[in-house]
């Protein structure tokens, strides 16, 4: 590996990742005055007061010589650089404005007057989430202050305030979240950070927990399969999550944590201009939990015991003659503690029983522990023709070692992956700007190799390991050709095609398609076909967490599936403020899927292929609608609703045969049919020393959901007899959850100084799932029913947490 941290480096020479031909950022400066018109782009002017065009502003890429001057009619138009640019609106006795460049093409520009004699400060506003209508991709993107409206400590909870991603537990331990996109679980969207390879593989599910929310500039959520460029797996879509970089950070940013069940974080930030050519970035994030917290009386701890550390160093390099460079590397230190609090109660230092715990598989007690490390390594260089500013060349190149260790009762496992990917892309016209295309070679090599003990009963365990291990080796190809006909409409058509060494030949067409029906109504289509290969283990982290044992059935085959979507788009003025409404539907069929089978027997983990059950071909899909309102209907108040129907099926061996099929078609677990969303947010006027409060609300509705209980029991009673409870496992779990209503509030107060202090109540209600982990009664543990897995509501009560937030300069 250290020779591939090695080639990384010395390979990136060769030019930027995913740089299209350059295309040109067009806008309007403007001054308060009179009406503003229509607003050409989501979140950049909320049309607080009513403007007038303001001629003789200088508009200028920062820290380069690229720049313009708006004209009479305070229009300008200026070559659009790269991704995370900071664009710089100026004028004499206007405040100057920097707005980070996220690949928009039209935008209208606020300016408000500077701080005169009397030091008045002018107020603005900037939506916090936006769709863009001119994207053929149905893209939307949460910018910081999204993220800061909720504890957004890390990832996989930064879907809070958002109704496209859900986010939940994996089981009632080890306070692992998850993510599902479109009815499906995370691992079919494709997560990406800075547009390179993002939690995958082995570190799908608990990467989400290594990416802090206070290092996050932006996240932008993709419903269906992405653009061809960044590689064959995305399926239901694509998450690329933006970090704050030596350009866009501030000199300082500090955010601390703590909240009521013993939770501390501390997170940093910090950039550094190193020369005129080169400036650094540093994060730091560090967490820990030591409190045993068991609200409900079952013996297990409600909250596992954490100690993580996360560092993360980025390098930027800007040239004179068209070269641009970023190097990053970033490391993760992990290790988790939980089950039965009479394992911890006796001991001051419990992460000293980590390897005594990892190491012996037969205690008083039922324990969780698990630690991760894991190493990054990425660079991207890029290189612009000087004489041909639509003509670019770029490489990526990623790398990562990672290494997890867990025993879970008396099982353990033990994961090791060596990833590396590397793209080299070309993008140019063909004639004009109005035909452009990107080209280019991809090249993954992935090795796994996983030790454990999965395959033995719980009453039969036996010391001897299973083990699984393989090599990937995938070379690819890829051609994305972008259509601009006009300004109505634009079409994105491409085409991978990728060798792999174990299951031979794929090829993955996708197509994007943006009409816009009016000036501020665009529909959009997207098709496409993507492909990955399964890591079962790892991907139902969930499943450990009970006494099943693990039947892989057959050789598994990778997953296939198509994905269809239509989206909607429109913004509009309602009581004379700004308002958006989208709806979209989105259809995923599988041609293969890996069937982790938990209806069979409440004993084991049915694992096999999708396309092969009994000599047949099962179905598996997801159906889903969504439709989202955003409107701000006052100009401190911002309301957002949305419903979202979710029909996610698939045929199970576990079913009747007396169809004939081998398979019967059943709701896929833990996935809401029905699900609604509102927020609610609040900022006062900000005051002349800069304080200013704001209050963020978020009530979702999370309808019933389809349990894994075998044998189809309604609530685990015989039907005959009501009052005879049957199987114990059955007995404790119904089939389909109970409906529930879950709400948050955070209060935030701005003072002077660039100081935040926030205090928050998560699960206002005190919903909580009662009885959470099957096999536990009175305190005592039955193994041989034990199942942590089934949950499907909060297992914490109502939680309180508080924060500062403090950054200088910026």
């Amino acid at each position: 590996m250290k020779l591939l941290y090695l080639v990384v480096f010395i390979a990136s020479w060769l030019a930027m990742p995913n740089i299209y031909a350059q295309k040109h950022v067009k806008g309007k400066v403007l001054a308060p005055e009179s009406h503003i018109g229509h607003n050409h782009e989501a979140g950049e002017h909320e049309g607080e007061d009513v403007y007038d065009v303001l001629p003789g502003a200088t508009v200028i890429w920062k820290g380069t010589t690229v720049g313009t001057m708006s004209d009479l009619f305070g229009f300008f138009k200026i070559p659009a650089l790269d991704i995370g640019d900071t664009l710089q609106v100026s004028m004499i006795g206007y405040e100057t404005v920097g707005l980070v460049y996220t690949g928009w093409d039209y935008l209208d520009i606020p300016l408000q007057p500077g701080v005169l004699l009397n030091e008045a400060k002018v107020e603005t506003r900037k939506s916090t989430t936006s769709i863009s209508l001119l994207d053929p991709l149905n893209i939307q993107q949460l910018n910081r202050k999204e993220l800061a409206k909720a504890a957004c400590c890390n990832l996989s909870e930064a879907f809070e305030t958002n109704a496209s991603v859900d986010a939940s537990f994996t089981d009632a331990v080890t306070g692992t979240r998850q993510i599902r996109m479109l009815g499906l679980d995370g691992k079919y969207t494709q997560l990406l950070v800075d547009n390179l390879p993002g939690p995958r593989g082995l570190n799908v599910v608990q990467g989400l927990s290594f990416i802090p929310g206070p290092w996050i500039d932006n996240i932008s959520i993709s419903k269906g399969t992405g653009s061809v460029t960044n590689g064959y797996e995305s399926i239901t879509g694509q998450i690329n999550v933006a970090m704050r970089n030596p350009e866009n950070a501030e000199p300082l940013h500090i955010n601390l944590y703590t909240s009521g069940d013993g939770r501390l974080e501390w997170n940093h930030v910090s950039r550094h201009q190193v020369s005129r050519r080169w400036s650094t970035a540093l994060l730091s994030h560090a967490e820990l939990g030591t409190f045993i917290n068991d609200r409900n009386d079952d013996t297990f701890l409600d909250t596992p015991l954490k100690r993580d550390i996360v560092l993360r160093n980025e390098w930027k390099f800007r040239g004179d003659r068209g070269v641009r460079g970023e190097y990053t590397i970033s490391s993760v230190m992990m290790k988790r503690l939980a089950g039965q609090s009479s394992a911890y109660s006796e001991s001051n230092s419990p992460f000293d029983l980590l390897k005594p715990y990892l190491a012996n598989t037969d205690s008083s007690a039922w324990t969780a522990a698990t630690t991760i490390s894991r190493l990054e390594a990425s660079a991207k260089t890029g290189y612009v023709f000087p004489d041909k500013s639509w003509q670019s060349i770029g490489s990526q190149f990623f790398a990562s070692t990672h290494k997890q260790e867990h025993k879970f009762g008396n099982r353990s496992y033990q994961g090791t992956e060596d990833y590396f990917r590397g793209n080299m892309l070309f993008s140019s016209i063909i004639n004009n700007t109005d035909h452009k295309f990107t080209t280019g070679l991809s090249f993954v090599y992935d090795d796994f190799n996983e030790i454990g003990t999965w395959g033995a009963e719980y009453s039969e365990w036996d010391p001897a390991n299973d083990t699984i291990s393989r090599t990937e080796i995938v070379p690819g190809a890829f051609f994305e050709y972008t259509w601009t006909a006009g300004e109505r409409l634009v079409v994105v058509a491409g085409l991978r095609g990728d060798h792999h060494n174990l299951y031979g030949n794929f090829t993955s067409p996708r197509l994007h398609v943006r009409y816009s029906l009016a000036e501020e109504t665009s529909v959009k289509l997207v098709a496409g076909r993507g492909f990955r290969t399964a890591n079962v283990f790892m991907e139902q982290l969930g499943s450990w967490a009970s006494n099943r044992r693990w039947d892989i059935q057959e050789d598994l085959a990778p997953e296939v599936a198509t994905n269809l979507g239509l989206n909607l788009v429109s913004k509009f003025r309602l009581n004379s403020r700004e308002a958006s409404l989208s709806l979209d539907g989105y259809y995923t069929n599988f041609d293969n899927r890996i069937i982790v089978d938990l209806y069979n027997s409440p004993h084991e983990v049915s694992i096999y292929n999708l396309n092969n059950i009994g000599g047949y071909q099962s179905r598996s899909s997801s159906r889903t609608v969504q439709i989202e309102f955003d409107w701000s209907f006052h100009r401190r108040m911002d309301v957002k609703a949305a419903y979202r129907w979710v029909d996610a099926v698939t045929g199970y061996a576990s079913g009747d045969y007396d169809s004939g099929y081998g398979f019967e078609m059943q709701q896929d677990p833990y996935v809401s049919k029905h699900r609604a969303f509102t927020q609610w947010s609040y900022a006062s006027k900000e005051s002349l020393a800069g304080k200013q409060t704001r209050i963020d609300a978020t009530i979702q509705w999370v309808g019933p959901q389809a349990l894994p209980v075998p044998g189809g029991m309604t609530m685990g009673m015989d039907p005959d007899n009501p009052m005879d409870p049957m199987d114990p496992m059955e007995n404790m779990h119904p089939s389909v959850s109970p409906s529930f209503t879950q709400a948050n509030i955070q209060f935030t107060q701005i003072l002077p100084g660039n100081l935040e202090l926030y205090i928050g109540l998560e699960n206002i209600t005190n919903v909580m799932q009662m009885s959470p982990i099957a096999g536990v009664n009175d305190g005592v543990l039955d193994l041989e029913n034990f199942d942590a897995s089934l949950v499907y509501a909060p297992i914490m009560g109502r939680m309180s947490y508080a924060g500062l937030r403090w950054t200088l300069g910026g």
